[in-house]
């Protein structure tokens, strides 16, 4: 069955501020579940007090004084300090995988993973989600930003944050160290975000709702602190005409800026390049310097994303085709 973007967007509209439907949201080192803590001081803490849902008591993902994410039990909408409990404070909480795989699974892509780790190693295993395309990884906020405005990367993908700020997450860990689905650029007919937004746990975002004081752009965090992968979830892209895929696949030289590159064009709807010419008769690459997922158009022109840079190119259809890297820089392309 494809994944169907709408029911995963559809279940972050519901659950972005509150526990997922399975009752729980995750502690860096434990699950804690709703219906326990509503009867029992599991956590062994001072502020515990029971929370039946008979009362009125409903959890909550909500923001502290100094606009950290804890977990509390409201009833009448909160309107005095009696009327919250607090479940968790901020210290600990780590629900952006959990609540990423549940959007993902009620959009029938089911999986499930706690370590924002082992999420991206398991969206990028092949073996697991052949239909996965790693679009760029750990690249800037630039390079992040051109993916988005290819539009290829859609609403109900996923981004992973790799933390490269010695004093960020889990102790300046080099890692990945938080997970959003991206939400797009509109969400129900309105603009969210000229740059596109995300929603996610920890802190719960969601693009139009968040708050002032959070941030729910895609790149969340501040310039020089975190590079980015983009995982793009394939199963409804318009497969490209066959015809037009064989008569793009091959070996092409690229000239531009003074240099001279050579692609392999597969496809499969991948391609790599080098700065060596291929030998006569040569049908495969050794030495690939990047490698890149393409897309091609109804009409026939070309998008390239290359992985390990972010770069977009464009190839213009024509009586021979025209390449165009980061909407600015010109190419001439021969086919070998």
């Amino acid at each position: 069955m494809p994944y169907n973007r709408s029911k995963a967007l559809s279940y972050a509209d519901q659950y972005w501020n509150i526990p997922c439907d399975d009752g729980l949201f995750w502690d860096a080192n434990f699950p804690v579940h709703i219906d326990q803590v509503r009867a029992h001081n599991v956590m062994k803490v001072p502020w515990w007090k029971p929370a039946p849902t008979a009362d009125g008591w409903m959890p909550e993902l909500a923001l502290d004084t100094n606009d950290a994410e804890i977990a509390i039990f409201t009833r009448n909408g909160g309107a005095t300090v009696a009327d919250v409990i607090l479940i968790h404070p901020w210290g600990g909480m780590a629900d952006c995988a959990h609540y990423l795989t549940c959007c993902l699974s009620a959009g029938g892509f089911p999986i499930k993973e706690i370590s924002v780790p082992k999420l991206v190693a398991h969206l990028q295993d092949p073996k697991k989600h052949p239909n996965t395309k790693t679009l760029c990884e750990k690249v800037d906020t630039g390079a992040g930003q051109r993916v988005i405005d290819a539009g290829l990367f859609k609403p109900g993908d996923m981004i992973g944050y790799f933390n490269i700020d010695p004093s960020g997450d889990y102790g300046g860990a080099k890692q990945y160290s938080h997970s959003t689905m991206f939400v797009g650029k509109t969400f129900g007919g309105k603009t969210v975000s000229t740059d596109g937004g995300v929603t996610c746990h920890t802190i719960r975002r969601f693009p139009g709702r968040s708050g002032a004081n959070v941030e729910d752009r895609w790149w969340l965090h501040a310039p020089g602190t975190t590079l980015y992968t983009f995982i793009h979830i394939a199963d409804d892209d318009i497969q490209p005409n066959p015809a037009r895929a064989a008569g793009i696949a091959g070996w092409w030289k690229l000239d531009y800026m003074g240099r001279t590159e050579y692609y392999l064009v597969n496809k499969n709807g991948t391609a790599q390049y080098t700065k060596r010419a291929p030998a006569k008769g040569q049908v495969m690459m050794s030495g690939a310097v990047g490698s890149a997922h393409w897309f091609l158009a109804p009409n026939g022109d070309v998008t390239f994303v290359w992985k390990s840079t972010g770069t977009v190119e464009f190839w213009t259809n024509g009586p021979t085709y025209k390449s165009t890297i980061n909407g600015s820089i010109p190419g001439t392309l021969t086919k070998l």
